[in-house]
């Protein structure tokens, strides 16, 4: 009885492994989205007396008064404390009022138009313009289709993105489906509005988005 039960736990754990890895793999163990940056809303460390009022300090605390932020941002960001046998730094539970929080992901930025290239020659596309200092020696002349590589280029710091970023028409496709085949737009896109928007509007590859 005992090897049994030995044999079917240890049979439970390889099935358990077995299952997280296969886990792991359909959804990417890298991509695992991080927890919200934001600031503790119940954490508090400590009180202080000024002008006969009792103050507790909270993450809001560090931003309420503006000509103190910056002084107090200094003075106690970095501050560690021990609170009932745990250990803190204050910006990890205050990493909005402490500017600790990772910046913002890129917009996605789409050519403008997509099939763009300058008026020397087919290869110079936007993607050439993205080598080197290419942007800034030539980002402003040989226009084509009426537009710079500074205009038509993301990597130019022009281009095209799509507004909403997370369009989706009231069937479910968002942009990347309408630049799938050139018709798209033609066919589809002034229709089936969502949230406000259609593909003609909101997509860069149907000449819309946000220029």
């Amino acid at each position: 009885k005992s090897k049994n039960m030995i044999l079917e736990r240890v049979f439970f754990i390889v099935a358990a492994l077995v299952g997280l890895s296969q886990v792991e793999k359909v959804l990417g163990k890298n991509n695992v989205e991080p927890p919200p940056c934001k600031d503790d809303p119940f954490f508090e460390y400590g009180t202080f007396q000024w002008n006969g009022n009792t103050y507790t300090r909270t993450c809001a605390w560090l931003t309420e008064n503006p000509s103190l932020i910056e002084t107090r941002k200094k003075d106690w960001c970095d501050v560690k404390l021990n609170i009932y046998g745990i250990d803190y730094v204050i910006h990890e539970k205050c990493p909005e009022a402490c500017d600790k929080c990772p910046p913002p992901p890129p917009k996605p930025c789409v050519n403008s138009p997509i099939y763009w290239h300058d008026s020397t020659g087919e290869e110079y596309t936007c993607d050439w313009y993205a080598g080197g200092e290419s942007c800034t020696i030539w980002g402003n002349s040989f226009p084509m289709y009426g537009k710079t590589a500074n205009q038509a280029c993301c990597a130019c710091g022009g281009g095209c993105e799509n507004a909403p970023a997370d369009f989706r028409d009231s069937c479910g496709k968002d942009c990347d489906w309408y630049a799938a085949t050139a018709s798209r737009c033609k066919s589809h896109g002034h229709r089936f509005r969502n949230n406000g928007y259609v593909a003609n509007e909101a997509c860069c590859v149907c000449k819309g988005g946000k220029k």
